[in-house]
């Protein structure tokens, strides 16, 4: 039996559109902040690996929402969330 690619949209005749895979990564992504489980590195994965789909004002409101959390969770999901963090801000300064 065939397996189908889920998650990464590379091509309009893909499963999801890319407009809706960014906006189910952005909800994840909110919803994974300050949680202690295996959501934060996984959600970060997902949006390193589906970069492309992102603009300027999401990497900018990811930054945000990051630095406004007051509790990221454990020491390996600050490490994570950090990681997110300066791969957003590469993506602004690498333009």
């Amino acid at each position: 039996m065939r397996r189908r690619k889920v998650f990464i949209c590379e091509a309009p005749n893909d499963y999801m559109k890319n407009s809706d895979l960014r906006l189910l990564m952005i909800t994840a992504f909110r919803y994974s902040l300050g949680r202690r489980t295996y959501m934060p590195s996984f959600i970060t994965d997902l949006i390193i690996k589906n970069k492309k789909i992102f603009n300027e004002k999401d990497w900018k409101e990811f930054i945000n929402e990051i630095n406004d959390t007051n509790d990221l969770g454990d020491p390996c999901d600050i490490q994570t969330w950090n990681k997110l963090l300066h791969f957003c801000q590469s993506k602004l300064t690498n333009k």
